[in-house]
């Protein structure tokens, strides 16, 4: 599903050993498992409940930074389970939006979600961290690159853009009023893979599937809420010159969710940012092509680290 079998990490080795090579290249919900478990963070400062998974180095006495990874629409801080096992030199940490996993709605849009992320991640870690956001969670990053510089030491954009600017206060738009209906009528199973049908083109890999569609299965109609109004009111045009960390932006060659028009404006919002173009895969590059997506991010940060 999300790697080959060579130049294993520590981590991944130890799945191998743990379930065999055929289980591990093949159950999709085995890889789920051996995530880190799921903890609750309670902001003091506005009583708020985030939930994240967080995997600390393996490497004593690192230097390299912690990784933030803040999901998708239809993700979860499940959907990073190829970066879990990929990044073991790093602490890796993946955050549940609003609404998802067992994190509390948050009211105010993206600039308050921010808050309650920074808050988070300064109760975790010292210092600067890389902030990793895709699609609904690349529009946070942004946000938060702009409103919590001192957190930032890099950015990368995955498969997303600038935000619907729609004006506050407008009804809650009709496809994410179609996601709720559709959310509070079917299963689990179905309305997973309705979600991922409609994220990836063409014939999508079986076990990317099964991966895709367990992960969106579990969404919430709270979660869909809350982050469908905070893209539907985010314009973050007036953020992105506030952003002073470096910024890769990565897109997915065959993307049928975010639009060519929409990645041309973030890029032009964003004229120092390096660009990333990820082939053969849609709008889920972390698990369509893990390999390629950890490379593209190490690649990254060789750049602006070693500088």
């Amino acid at each position: 599903m999300c790697y080959t079998v060579l130049d294993l990490s520590t981590h991944e080795s130890r799945y191998l050993f743990k379930f065999g090579h055929k289980s591990y290249m093949n159950k999709h919900q085995q890889l789920i498992d051996f995530l880190p478990p799921s903890s609750n963070f309670r902001n003091d400062a506005s009583g708020t409940i985030t939930s994240y998974r967080i995997n600390q180095s393996q490497t004593k006495n690192t230097e390299r930074p912690a990784l933030v990874f803040l999901h998708g629409f239809n993700g979860s801080s499940k959907s990073w389970a190829c970066q879990f096992a990929h990044f073991t030199n790093h602490t890796v940490i993946a955050i549940d939006a609003p609404g998802f996993g067992e994190s509390q709605s948050v009211e105010g849009g993206m600039v308050a979600i921010a808050d309650e992320v920074a808050a988070l991640i300064a109760s975790l870690v010292t210092g600067k961290v890389v902030i990793i956001g895709h699609s609904m969670g690349g529009m946070l990053a942004q946000v938060l690159g702009a409103t919590h510089p001192d957190r930032c030491q890099a950015i990368i954009l995955s498969c997303t853009h600038k935000g619907r600017a729609q004006p506050v206060g407008s009804p809650l738009g009709a496809a994410v009023q179609e996601r709720i209906q559709q959310r509070e009528v079917m299963d689990d199973a179905s309305y997973g893979a309705l979600r991922v049908g409609k994220m990836l083109s063409g014939e999508i890999d079986p076990q990317t599937m099964a991966f895709l569609a367990a992960v969106a299965g579990e969404i919430r109609v709270e979660g869909i809420r809350c982050g469908g109004f905070a893209m539907q009111y985010l314009d973050t045009s007036p953020f992105l010159e506030k952003i002073t960390a470096p910024v890769a932006i990565f897109t997915g060659a065959d993307d049928v969710v975010v639009k060519p028009d929409a990645t041309a404006a973030l890029k032009a919002g964003l004229p120092q940012a390096h660009h990333w173009l990820l082939a053969d895969v849609g709008h889920a590059p972390y698990c369509e092509d893990a390999a390629s997506f950890n490379a593209a991010i190490e690649a990254f940060l060789d750049k602006v680290l070693a500088g």
